[in-house]
């Protein structure tokens, strides 16, 4: 969270029961096109390997959002594609993909294929392709073949990647510093490809990229439309156009008007319906066929609570797919996917956001929200940003890959946050700042949370007095996390910031602070970084590290602190003190090897 509000996925149909238009954005193959005999396989004796950000499953159990899809990592699939990284350095390919690794493809003969575990009709792939001169959008098209046939291109553009210079960014190369270069597309195919297929990725005819980077790609099982809800009234019936051709926003506006004065559900049918601006929504339930089937789109799509201090109530949103426009970062324009404030008891869940500046930018006060099983994809900004006196709201089982800033920030900027539940979640690859951050207020837990490969200027678990917040108070929980090669060099300090960290910058620190459960592993820089000024009533129980690329904890800032159950290996250092005076208490047994190769014991109540 850097600036202010922020929203951005291509979805592609090649499901014939659509009409024609509707799917004239997707490249479709005649199903029977036979690939030529530089490749027939169909069937391997043995599944690619599944990760969960590129770890084993295994090691992430318990922790993160529940996942629809399998993730297959490229560098993992077999390819004669060039394998970039392992590289963390801001600015490279590599540093921005999943694992820090991804697949060139640099010739039409170049692959990279997958060994499906589990059966699947649909696939989301994370590509990056190079920029156009000044900056112009390159065009590329990734053919999908299985069972020895093309069974479909995948679209790809330069569009919504690379952005250059400083803060908040251009799209201009002659700005250098490139980053945010990866994207996503998705597709749903006609059937199902059952396990042991093997599916192949290869650059497509008439591709105008000299190359296609392949980070991974999601293979899940896309269920069957809904149904419409009894009593329901279709958007349709008030002249929404299913085939996308024209602005639905008049025809939503009645619709919603008559949903909510009669109490009945809204229902959007399958169909790509554009929506250039906002609609408001209040007092009422809108309800998709499933994020792969009913789609709002246009540029400036986004559905709007009102303004607090009078928010909308009693609002429900689900099974929707909201995909922009956004290719640029503008602080100054409200370009949310879900915006404005939504109280009262309202739902927001079973989304698919992609292509806006910020997927959900909540402005309070505000009171009782629930936000459940979303996906946020190609943000300019955060992810998710509750902004300002908002309390009562869960955050929970969503998963947000690839946004411009922050992947879940509270941000409680002149009136405090609270009672804010923040909980197995996943945050993968946020191009800048950290995949959890609170900033200020009171009550909030944070707990059994995923975050993996954070890039630039912030970490995986963040909580500061910063951007002219309340400062922190009352209780705040981060338990059962897990940060995956989280941490940061910071480009502008030009030193580390740890995965997990606390930046007392407006503001001293003082508040009930519990670091429980929580597991580092392969920090990039310190584990933990204590920065600014003084720092009181944190406490650490129950901390894992493995491997960090520092000490486990580093202290720039004055105050105390107590450590129990910590148990580290592959530090530099137990504790780094760069200034000032830290009291820290170990307390209980606490295990830490330092170094390479020495393991030692640190005893009971021993201060740094």
């Amino acid at each position: 969270m850097r600036g202010l509000q922020g929203n951005g996925f291509e979805m592609i149909h090649v499901r014939s029961s659509f009409p024609r238009r509707l799917i004239a954005a997707a490249l479709t193959v005649p199903s029977l096109l036979i690939v030529p005999s530089l490749w027939n396989a169909a069937w391997s004796g043995q599944p690619s390997a599944v990760t969960v950000v590129a770890l084993d499953p295994g090691v992430t159990a318990g922790v993160g959002a529940p996942l629809e899809f399998a993730e297959y990592e490229a560098e993992n699939g077999a390819t004669d594609g060039r394998i970039v990284g392992p590289d963390r350095t801001f600015t490279t390919l590599a540093a921005e993909a999943s694992g820090r690794r991804a697949v060139v493809l640099e010739g039409q003969a170049d692959y990279v294929e997958f060994t499906l575990a589990a059966p699947a009709n649909a696939l989301t792939v994370r590509y990056a392709l190079p920029d156009g001169p000044a900056g112009r959008p390159v065009d590329a098209r990734l053919g999908v073949y299985a069972l020895g046939r093309r069974v479909a291109d995948l679209a790809l553009t330069s569009r919504y990647c690379c952005y250059y210079g400083p803060y908040p960014f251009t799209k201009h190369p002659a700005d250098g510093n490139g980053h945010h270069f990866f994207d996503h597309a998705r597709i749903l195919l006609d059937g199902a490809l059952p396990a042991g297929t093997v599916v192949r990725l290869m650059s497509g005819p008439r591709t105008q990229a000299s190359w296609i980077a392949i980070d991974l790609v999601d293979f899940e099982m896309a269920p069957a439309p809904l149904r419409r809800p009894l009593r329901s009234l279709s958007v349709v019936d008030f002249g929404a156009d299913p085939n996308g051709e024209s602005d639905s926003r008049g025809a939503f506006s009645r619709a919603l008007s008559a949903a909510s004065g009669s109490g009945r559900p809204l229902w959007v049918p399958p169909g790509h319906f554009r929506l250039d601006g906002h609609v408001l929504v209040d007092r009422v339930e809108i309800a998709g066929a499933g994020a792969w089937y009913s789609i709002l789109q246009g540029a400036g799509v986004g559905l709007y609570g009102h303004d607090a201090p009078n928010p909308s109530q009693a609002v429900d949103i689900h099974n929707l797919a909201i995909i922009g426009q956004v290719d640029e970062r503008d602080d100054h324009k409200a370009l949310a996917g879900i915006g404005g404030a939504l109280g009262g008891g309202s739902r927001v869940r079973d989304l698919f956001i992609q292509h806006v500046k910020v997927g959900l930018w909540l402005d309070g006060p505000f009171d009782g929200l629930v936000i459940r099983r979303i996906r946020v994809f190609d943000t300019t900004a955060d992810g998710l940003n509750l902004h300002r006196g908002i309390s009562n709201v869960i955050v929970e089982e969503s998963f947000f890959r690839n946004n411009g800033d922050d992947g879940i920030a509270s941000w409680a900027e002149t009136l405090a946050n609270h009672d804010i539940i923040i909980r197995h979640n996943t945050v993968v690859a946020p191009i800048l700042a950290n995949g959890v951050a609170i900033y200020g207020g009171h009550d909030i837990a944070v707990s059994d949370n995923l975050v993996a490969d954070t890039l630039t200027e912030g970490g995986g678990l963040h909580l500061g007095n910063r951007f002219g917040a309340v400062p922190l108070s009352g209780k705040i929980s981060l338990n059962g996390n897990m940060v995956v090669r989280g941490g940061s060099i910071d480009p502008r300090w030009h030193f580390g910031v740890g995965a997990v960290w606390l930046f007392a910058l407006d503001a001293p620190i003082k508040a009930q602070i519990d670091l429980q459960s929580t597991t580092l592993l392969d920090s990039s820089q310190e584990a933990v970084l204590l920065f600014g000024r003084r720092i009181d009533g944190l406490a650490v129980n129950g901390l894992r590290v493995d491997r960090a690329g520092g000490s486990l904890i580093e202290l720039r800032a004055d105050g105390s602190a107590t450590l129990s159950g910590v148990d580290a290996t592959g530090v530099s250092d137990p504790a780094v003190m760069t200034g000032g005076a830290f009291l820290l208490e170990w307390k209980g047994s606490n295990k830490l090897a330092v170094g390479p190769n020495a393991i030692g014991e640190q005893d009971a109540d021993s201060h740094e």
